[in-house]
């Protein structure tokens, strides 16, 4: 199956190529054509004016002469009218026979000739344009494409589909490390750590790079591809169910493959085989929020046997105070804030919930599991399912109602797990079963507690294992915050930006 995008062929770029430079070289000489033609005009021109003027300038010559070669004569005013009109009739002879008349040429027939060279030089400038705007436009396109394929290239998104692929060199350094995977028994020596609907987890141990190195665990989850590999003898729900580990995969890949943020789990490595996917995480001994909420102060005594075992059910050590809890809020906060605002296109997690957030050494909180997560582009306001995806009573009404699915709704899916944190009951929870209990859901009941404004009523929404402990005021304002976020119409939410410095305020 493909992770990637769609290799293009090399004869195909390189006849692309091709055409490119081959109308570029036309385009070419196209332009040194004309240049040329239009030097020769523009030399013959000069030429035939040049002649031209030389001759009306010996013609002028001639004419002084001969003017100057006849005695200027005088004529005097005589009373009598008749001698003085015989005389100046005398003289016009001889100044007529001095100075014989000359024809002057005509000038070349040169209209013609101007307005067909001018002619031939818009017709060569018109062509050249042309021909060189779709050289441009083609060695453009053929040289992003091969530029795409080089960055492409680099980042490793052309590798084989058998290959390894390494995201974090800095946790796992050679691909050797993950030798052990290429056995089919591989994973038999390991504990498994969890379960989910594609798979199972596992917890498996790096060999060292040198002596004394501190050991260093990761997360491996196993998707399996089916057992049938003809894919035409699959039942409808088989083909249903391969087609959700295939997204879910490719999903991975395409979100915490290539992003980097203090409150995500990255996706440490790739590694594809013929029946299954390993998708390699870094390993969270803390386990997850939903087992640390559950978890008791009685599990203390057993925490090192339990770990010992690898028991994913007792990872952490005693209940969360309300200082962690608050702590843990403001990192889904930020890691939310990081998906929605500053990554482009932003990513709608679409399954938060207790169970997909991890706590690491410092309890510090790290999303995870974005098999179901989905990019959205900046031109569109919504993206419409033909499903519903999430987990119950984490998914917003809107999506559940209409298939689309907004930011909003990973900011309602946050405003329950603000509910948990404050209450210590989840949405299914059997309180909310009981005939005393009006409201269905946390929601609704929280919001129906909190708008009475009954003090003792909102005293008793606080979890017991966090009240009484000088915290109480701060935990009510995160329950308001819940209520917020929580809203039935996603227009009156807050964004996840402004919850994360509401959460901040509360905490400093």
């Amino acid at each position: 199956m493909a992770f990637a995008a769609t290799k293009l062929p090399l004869p195909l770029i390189l006849l692309v190529s091709g055409v490119a430079l081959l109308l570029l070289a036309s385009s070419v000489e196209c332009y040194g054509g004309g240049g040329r033609e239009h030097d020769v005009t523009r030399s013959a021109v000069p030429r035939r004016s040049g002649v031209g003027s030389r001759q009306q300038l010996s013609r002028h010559r001639r004419t002084t002469k001969a003017a100057a070669a006849v005695p200027h004569r005088y004529v005097l005013s005589e009373k009598d009218g008749t001698n003085s009109t015989t005389r100046a009739n005398n003289t016009s002879p001889a100044a007529s026979n001095s100075t014989p008349p000359e024809t002057t040429p005509p000038p070349p027939p040169e209209g013609n000739h101007h307005r067909r060279s001018h002619k031939h030089r818009v017709r060569n400038w018109i062509i050249g344009f042309v021909v060189g705007s779709l050289a441009g436009v083609i060695s453009g396109l053929a040289m992003s494409v091969l530029f795409r394929m080089a960055l492409n290239c680099i980042r490793g998104r052309y590798r084989n589909k058998s290959d390894t692929v390494i995201f974090i060199p800095k946790l796992i350094k050679n691909k050797d490390h993950l030798s052990f995977l290429e056995k089919e028994d591989g994973l038999a020596s390991f504990a498994v750590i969890g379960r989910g609907g594609c798979g199972e987890v596992y917890k498996a141990q790096l060999p060292p790079e040198s002596d004394g190195e501190p050991p260093r665990f990761i997360a491996i989850k196993k998707i399996n591809k089916g057992q049938n590999n003809n894919n035409n003898n699959l039942s409808d729900e088989e083909s249903r169910q391969l087609d959700k580990w295939t997204r879910q995969i490719q999903s991975e890949i395409r979100t915490v493959g290539h992003i980097r943020h203090r409150n995500l789990l990255p996706l440490a490595a790739h590694v594809p085989r013929p029946d299954c996917h390993y998708l390699i995480y870094e390993f969270m001994k803390n386990g997850s929020l939903h087992n640390a909420l559950k978890s008791t102060a009685t599990d203390t005594s057993s925490t090192d046997e339990n770990r010992n075992n690898h028991d994913p059910s007792s990872m952490t050590t005693t209940v969360l105070t309300w200082p962690a809890r608050l702590r843990v809020a403001v990192g889904i906060a930020a890691g939310l804030e990081y998906l929605h605002v500053s990554q482009r296109p932003q990513i709608i997690h679409r399954d938060l919930k207790p169970a997909n957030i991890l706590l690491d050494d410092d309890m510090e909180a790290r999303i995870a599991d974005f098999g179901l997560a989905k990019a959205m582009p900046d031109a569109h306001t919504h993206v419409t399912t033909s499903n519903v995806a999430g987990t119950l009573g984490y998914i917003a009404p809107e999506y559940h109602q209409t298939l689309k699915f907004t930011a909003k709704c990973d900011v309602y899916s946050f405003g329950v797990i603000l509910a948990v944190l404050g209450t210590g009951k989840e949405p299914t929870d059997p309180f909310f079963a009981q005939p005393q209990v009006d409201d269905v859901g946390i929601v609704k009941w929280l919001r129906r507690v909190m708008q009475e404004g009954d003090t003792a009523a909102q005293a008793r929404l606080i979890d017991d294992a966090i009240a009484g402990q000088g915290y109480d005021e701060q935990i009510l304002l995160v329950l308001r915050i819940a209520v917020f976020c929580t809203a039935d119409d996603p227009m009156e939410r807050p964004t996840a930006k402004d919850v994360r410095c509401m959460l901040s305020q509360i905490k400093n």
